[in-house]
């Protein structure tokens, strides 16, 4: 998988941490596995790089504002980072991550985390699409606690969703991201309104009339168990109200209807309730509800199996990105379908391969992600890379010529701007073939339509 190009690259050094791999990238920031150096162990960094505002300079660690107008909002977001940094700092409970350590660098900022293997619930549940009730109470439970413990300390989560629940390999799961981290319950009267994220955030996210507490967080974690038990997001918390105000029935099926058949009754009714629409109709604090979520047996096992750790982003980019060489845009879809269907890497793969038509392209196809996967070691994943890089650059010169390359220029520079330019050529350098390029610019637009559309763009 090549990262995308505004990440800090693979063995880039912060003080005594060496950067290994992307692990996720979000609207603020780019979490990285690392290795302590110091310590000899592996670490989570987050680092502080809102999209839309900031861009990495050509030595490829110093970061700073895309513009001279952006600078004062991006110090201020800056700033705010590491004030939840500190506030994560305090806390010291095994269901929220860890912050060992957090340092301004490099025209930007660090969080310092534990890191464990396993996988985030919203990619558990891009295989399993549901959970059952015992794994419901076993995530959830935990979750639960955690947040108490949050709110105990007066503060809030305000971003909880699927992606932000992390599933370890062994033990309890954790709870992530705290982007969106503030000390919400004693702030002396001043607003902290902040969006959040659509199908999770209750209606007081998204407006600076009603007043938020734990009732909210409360409904983040309700709207993410009814993505676990239906498979699906939450309608918005905007078109709920907008058809209630509007005199129309709330558009979201009720957990109790849409689940009796495999849920219990006292689990169903204890979502909806965490679900209300108007905050007085939810649960007010973390303790009126976690009793619904009792097991008999032990709720601290991970519900996590050897196989489902294989669920990495790595794999799942880098069979995105050999599928779309023969399916196009299509391919993201397909792979999370497969993954709903298929228990191990290699099934992923061979119901992959099924949906291109030639069959000397299926079998190419084949062979690229078997090859990709087979090898062992970052050394041996360095040599290959390397070689490749080689044998491919003349072919990269040949078939990308100045008109490919202004062409790409200007259909990117549409959706991003004057770093197009930069970005093409890196994109060139780093790509095998016009296809692969076009795959590496892709993952610097925000959202599948401007994909689809630049892709459309480049009819050369």
């Amino acid at each position: 998988m090549k990262a995308q190009l505004y990440t800090l690259k693979s063995e880039s050094r912060i003080e005594n941490y060496q950067i290994s791999r992307v692990l996720g990238i979000g609207g603020f920031g780019i979490t990285y596995q690392a290795h302590d150096i110091n310590l000899d162990c592996p670490v989570a960094i987050k680092e502080y790089f809102p999209h839309g505002l900031a861009v990495r300079e050509a030595n490829g660690m110093q970061v700073g504002a895309k513009s001279k107008k952006d600078e004062h909002i991006y110090e201020y977001g800056m700033q705010r980072f590491m004030d939840e940094a500190r506030v994560l700092a305090r806390f010291k409970n095994r269901n929220i991550v860890r912050v060992s350590r957090f340092m301004e660098k490099n025209g930007t900022a660090y969080i310092v985390m534990d890191y464990e293997e396993g996988v985030p619930l919203s990619r558990y549940l891009m295989r399993c699409k549901r959970l059952s009730e015992v794994e419901v109470k076993n995530v959830f439970r935990p979750i639960l606690r955690g947040l108490a413990h949050i709110h105990e300390k007066d503060y809030l989560h305000r971003d909880i969703k699927p992606a932000n629940i992390y599933l370890r390999q062994k033990g309890t799961p954790v709870l992530l991201d705290f982007g969106a981290a503030r000390q919400a319950l004693n702030h002396h009267g001043r607003s902290i309104t902040n969006l959040g994220t659509h199908g999770y955030a209750p209606i007081e996210q998204f407006t600076t009339q009603e007043r938020q507490g734990s009732w909210s967080d409360i409904y983040g974690v309700g709207a993410t168990i009814y993505h676990s038990i239906t498979g699906s997001s939450p309608i918005t918390a905007l078109d709920r109200v907008a058809a209630l105000q509007a005199g129309r029935r709330d558009p979201m099926m009720p957990a109790s209807a849409v689940g009796k058949k495999n849920y219990s009754k006292e689990l169903l009714q204890s979502i909806d309730w965490m679900l209300g629409v108007r905050a007085n109709d939810r649960p007010q604090s973390v303790n009126e509800v976690i009793s619904s979520f009792t097991l008999t047996s032990n709720e601290h096992n991970t519900i996590l199996t050897e196989t489902d750790v294989d669920w990495d982003g790595e794999l799942i980019a880098q069979a995105e990105r050999h599928l779309a060489k023969y399916l196009g845009p299509l391919a993201t879809t397909l792979v999370k379908q497969g993954m709903s269907k298929s228990a191990s890497v290699d099934e992923l793969y061979q119901l992959l391969a099924q949906q291109i038509d030639l069959p000397t392209e299926r079998e190419q196809f084949f062979r690229s992600v078997q090859a990709s996967t087979s090898l062992s070691g970052k050394v041996a994943r360095k040599q290959q890379q390397r070689a490749q890089h080689i044998s491919e650059q003349k072919t990269v010169v040949t078939r990308i010529d100045s008109r490919v390359e202004a062409k790409l220029e200007e259909q990117l520079a549409q959706h991003i701007g004057p770093l197009a330019t930069m970005l093409v050529r890196e994109a060139i350098q780093n790509g095998s073939d016009l296809e692969d390029v076009i795959d590496i610019l892709c993952k610097e637009l925000p959202s599948d339509e401007e994909r689809i559309n630049f892709r459309r763009s480049i009819t050369i």
